[in-house]
């Protein structure tokens, strides 16, 4: 039977498509914030999409060409309310690396590539999402997390540093770039200096006195102003500069199949970084804002923008980390944000890019690094620190590597460190005791270790392995078990209950088939409780169930370590499993 055929057509269209959701239910009085939201966020993904497209080898306005698809793509497909999807300095890096291997950067053939892997990376994007491969994220250590969203920031404000100092950067590496930045200070432009500080200063006063003003948006009509007023570019000030008006038809790139096989490895790299540049600030905003993202709509929100990108004769685009930082302080309250910005962008590329222009690029750089500083989570790792060392340790393990090897080496490092622990928590299995005690006002059962006042049930040993059984733990279980019978030699039952087990293996039933096995061997009577229908019809394709027979699964704990002992003493099986069995006299 098909497990979705209780779900209605509407419930369908709202998980394919979110905005269903969101937008039958927005409120006008949101639409203030989104509005200033998408004005910030306009304001900076112009001079930045530009900066970006040159990043990835492509003309600046390349990127006029992605962002209106993305950000209105995201917002139909995407499940954050904050997230801003378009131009990312990383993924433009990671692009230029992939397709410089194949041609030469700015030719046409390059253009051609360049949109040919944004559509592979859409495509393998889509697929893992209806793969349903976003589980792999319930799998990455919140700590993990932490370190590399803390890192990804770290790696973004340094770079906005020689805007801010005017100053020329050579160096890629994160701490090159800060022996760079201390070498360059002698150096440093003072006027650019003078913008850079006169800016940090009006946001910082903004933000903390007046913080219901859009500080982002004030700082850039002032630096705009005061640059055209006194000429700053004829004093040294590096501006945005021209940008070029229009937009891009779309166009499917025509690339053969040995082209797009020699970008595959690079596709796959980005898909990947882009989920998890992605899914750090999405969780983030989440928890920040009381509710919920599916990591597989956020696969498929993401690649359904790449693949419009491509088609639009873009380049391959990710969550960025700033604007969406700068959206969510802006007050963003939706995915409207994106509608709205997508909207701005498209008429901004048509006929205002020449207000731009005099934009300083250290207002730029400064309006960047004061978004960027609320993902960096000092605090949240101090408080790791000092809670328990090793969640802390494996944030730091994440932000060190991200910081000493880059975005993808750091990323691998991240997913290597959570997968660690799992192998290790894997191996290290735990099995609660039950016995009788009071809890609630209530006679039921409870871990020993956790209500000290319980009592056994004299020659029946209980227990409840604290996680399901697969073929990573349950050899281990079942030596737990046995260890747990060694060492307390009255015992003639063992009840296991199961309900954390969702599902079993076939390792796990034949962890099970071989304690059975040793328990009949010594006299011990082996008994089930709380199985699901899944472990249930396994347990009896396995033959397992035969073995036992159905007077040995119970549907309660409680009840089948009392039929248990009841029938120890009397040496006659239950015959009602189904009701839980014999009650005490």
């Amino acid at each position: 039977m098909d497990r979705n055929s209780g779900i209605s057509p509407r419930s369908r269209l709202v998980h394919w498509f979110p905005i269903l959701d969101w937008l039958p239910r927005y409120q006008r009085t949101w639409l203030r914030g989104d509005f200033i939201a998408a004005l910030t966020v306009v304001a900076l993904l112009v001079p930045e999409g530009m900066a970006y497209a040159v990043l990835a080898g492509l003309p600046p306005q390349t990127a006029f060409y992605v962002a209106p698809v993305a950000l209105l793509i995201y917002a139909v497909l995407g499940t954050s309310r904050q997230q801003i999807v378009g131009v990312s300095s990383t993924v433009a890096v990671m692009s230029l690396a992939t397709v410089s291997t194949v041609a030469t950067p700015g030719s046409e053939e390059f253009i051609v590539l360049s949109a040919a892997l944004a559509l592979l990376v859409g495509t393998f994007s889509v697929l893992f999402g209806i793969l349903k491969l976003g589980r792999v994220a319930r799998f990455f250590s919140e700590s993990v997390l932490t370190g590399f969203v803390t890192g990804l920031a770290l790696i973004i404000a340094v770079r906005q540093m020689p805007k801010i100092l005017g100053y020329e950067a050579e160096a890629e590496h994160f701490f090159v770039r800060i022996a760079e930045l201390v070498v360059s200070l002698p150096g440093v432009h003072p006027t650019t200096v003078i913008v850079g500080a006169g800016t940090l200063a009006l946001m910082v006063v903004l933000e903390r006195f007046y913080h219901r003003i859009p500080a982002a948006l004030v700082a850039l009509g002032v630096s705009i102003g005061i640059s055209q007023l006194l000429g700053l570019e004829s004093a040294g000030v590096e501006v945005v500069g021209d940008i070029p008006s229009g937009l891009a038809p779309p166009v499917i790139p025509d690339v053969s199949l040995a082209d797009l096989s020699l970008l595959a490895a690079g596709a796959l790299g980005i898909t990947l970084v882009v989920f998890a540049e992605a899914l750090g600030p999405a969780g983030s905003f989440a928890r920040r804002h009381g509710y919920r993202i599916d990591p597989d709509r956020e696969l498929i929100g993401l690649g359904a923008a790449n693949i419009g990108a491509g088609i639009f004769q873009g380049f391959s685009v990710g969550a960025s980390l700033s604007r969406s930082a700068a959206n969510d302080a802006a007050g963003a309250r939706t995915q409207m944000s994106s509608v709205i910005a997508a909207v701005l962008v498209a008429v901004v590329a048509l006929f205002f890019t020449p207000l731009f222009s005099a934009l300083p690029e250290a207002t730029l750089g400064v309006i960047v690094i004061m978004a960027i500083s609320r993902m960096i989570k000092i605090r949240e790792l101090q408080r790791l620190f000092a809670i328990r060392k090793a969640d802390f340790l494996l944030g730091m393990v994440a932000l060190c590597g991200l910081l000493l090897f880059d975005v993808l080496p750091g990323l691998l490092i991240a997913v290597v460190a959570s997968f660690l622990v799992l192998i290790y928590r894997a191996s290290q299995p735990r099995v609660s005791v039950l016995q009788v005690g009071i809890e609630n006002d209530e006679e039921t059962l409870v871990d020993r270790e956790r209500v000290l006042e319980s009592k056994p049930i004299h020659g029946v040993l209980i227990v409840r392995p604290d996680e399901g059984l697969y073929f990573a733990n349950a050899g281990q279980i079942r030596e737990q078990i046995l260890s747990l019978i060694n060492s307390e030699p009255d015992i003639t039952a063992v009840v296991i209950d199961l309900e954390l087990s969702s599902e079993l293996d076939v390792p796990a039933a034949d962890s099970l088939a071989e304690l059975h096995e040793t328990l009949q061997s010594r006299g011990v009577r082996m008994v089930l409780s709380r199985v699901h229908a899944e472990p249930r019809a396994m347990l009896k394709q396995h033959g397992l169930f035969d073995e036992l027979g159905e007077a040995s699964v119970y549907r309660r704990t409680l009840p089948a370590a009392m039929a248990t002992l009841t029938a120890s003493r009397s040496s006659v099986p239950s015959n009602d499993p189904g009701e839980g069995g014999l009650t005490m006299d």
